[in-house]
């Protein structure tokens, strides 16, 4: 054991976690380390200008034990001196005579899923490089428009993680990520357009130049206004609109926590067709380069590829221990946590299945309709069962097959559970959308449409 003196943030993750557990694993039944290790370096511009650059260092611990059958959890980043590790032992056995009563196993050998998720190039990447493409994207936008007021990010982070347990379970894994952002504001008389385009991976192989162009198309897509009337009509979500409405009501429903509640209203679903039989939805944190991947969840349960929906079929849900203890099944290796939080059943990364039809196909296949962006509002309402609704942010109309323009002052509603039994289409093609999901567009045959007069 290192002297007692020295700071702890001088020790490698590993031995912080190491030293953490020993000191816990004679008071409990079970311990478990979850150590991590952050450093992020963003570099912001607001209007037009480069705001702030900063590198920042983030390093903590959290400790989860089980004592007399009860769950206790304790974090820190106060990494200064020995005595603080007592204290986090400490705090996280007295926390357990409040906690629940455990119905978990901690995994005595972690056996990590081979998939890439690191990039030298990223933490590589120099502040002047990261400066200079964030300055590249606003001269594209600008170029194209001078009065659009621009707003652009660049950002890499490298994160460790350590996870061991007394059980003999130990893993680590180190994970880059790398984003750009690009958008801005543009304000004519009363009329106040807001666009962004961005994309994240583990590598740096994001076209910077090529983002900033899908914020111009958009820009420029959006600048005519188009009259909506109140009606049913059909609606097609992008891949990003998709990830924005749609997959918080899925990511409920198929969450063994809320089937376990009896929350869900697919609590007694499985192996029924309730959906589109063109629509599948798969959890997989396997697919390298995403930084929604992992080669095991935050309790060291290897991770892999979960089909939920099946052509229709539900098929599965998604559990961490505690839950799929509870549940009297197993995890699926959903267990995450945020640096001061217990594990819960979460999902990691998205992907819908592409269907048949070309986009230019579907859109050109509408008379009236509305594709969407972005809602507001969407969390309004029973999230449980399956309703959205909301005001559309970005959205353009739709006529005779062929966008005219933007949409405003307009509110669209549906229901997952009644709208998804047939869909009109899915896209043949899939994009990504921030590291965590990969859908197709969605088209709906109808859905409600309420414009104010």
């Amino acid at each position: 054991m290192a002297n007692p003196t020295t700071h702890l943030t001088d020790l490698s993750l590993h031995d912080l976690a190491i030293q953490l557990l020993d000191r816990a694993s004679g008071r409990v039944e079970l311990a478990e380390v979850y150590a991590y290790d952050t450093t992020s370096t963003p570099v912001d511009f607001e209007a037009n200008r480069l705001k702030s650059l900063e590198t920042k260092d983030t390093r903590g611990i959290a400790l989860r034990v089980v004592k007399d059958g009860r769950v206790g959890l304790a974090t820190t980043t106060r990494l200064r001196a020995g005595s603080d590790l007592d204290q986090v032992v400490a705090d996280a056995v007295a926390l357990s005579v409040f906690g629940a009563e455990a119905k978990f196993d901690l995994p005595g050998h972690i056996v990590p899923t081979p998939v890439t998720i690191y990039d030298q190039a990223t933490s590589d990447l120099t502040v002047e490089t990261m400066v200079g493409l964030g300055q590249e994207m606003i001269d594209h936008v600008r170029a194209y428009d001078a009065d659009i007021l621009c707003e652009a990010g660049v950002r890499r982070a490298i994160e460790s993680v350590v996870l061991v347990n007394s059980r003999g379970g130990e893993g680590a894994y180190r994970k880059s990520s790398y984003a750009l952002v690009i958008g801005g504001q543009l304000i004519r008389d009363t009329d106040f357009l807001s666009i962004w385009e961005y994309d994240t991976q583990c590598g740096v192989t994001i076209d910077a130049k090529a983002l900033a162009e899908a914020a111009v198309r958009k820009f420029e897509m959006a600048k005519p206004i188009a009259q909506v009337r109140t009606a049913r009509m059909p609606v097609i979500f992008t891949p990003r609109g998709v990830a924005s409405v749609l997959l918080s009501r899925f990511g409920v429903s198929l969450s063994g926590k809320s089937v376990l509640q009896g929350s869900s209203a697919l609590s007694e679903k499985r192996g029924e067709t309730v959906f589109d039989a063109r629509l599948s939805l798969a959890d997989d944190a396997t697919i390298s380069g995403v930084s929604g991947a992992a080669p095991f969840d935050d309790e060291g349960t290897t991770t892999r590829r979960l089909e939920l929906i099946r052509h229709g079929v539900v098929d599965a849900f998604y559990y961490d221990r505690q839950t799929a203890g509870l549940a009297g099944t197993e995890t699926t290796g959903h267990g995450y946590r945020g640096a001061e939080t217990l594990p819960s059943p979460s999902t990691s990364v998205v992907c819908i299945a592409p269907g048949e039809t070309p986009l230019s196909d579907m859109i050109g296949g509408i008379e009236e309709g509305l594709l969407i962006e972005s809602m507001t509002g969407t969390f309004a309402g029973n999230i449980f069962s399956g309703d959205f609704s909301g005001n559309v942010h970005i959205g353009f109309k739709i006529e005779h097959g062929r966008i005219v323009g933007r949409v405003k002052d307009t509110m669209v509603a549906g229901n997952i559970f009644a709208d998804m039994k047939d869909l009109g289409g899915l896209s043949d093609t899939a994009d990504w959308v921030g590291g965590s999901v990969r859908s197709p567009h969605i088209l709906f045959r109808e859905l409600g449409v309420s414009a104010k007069v």
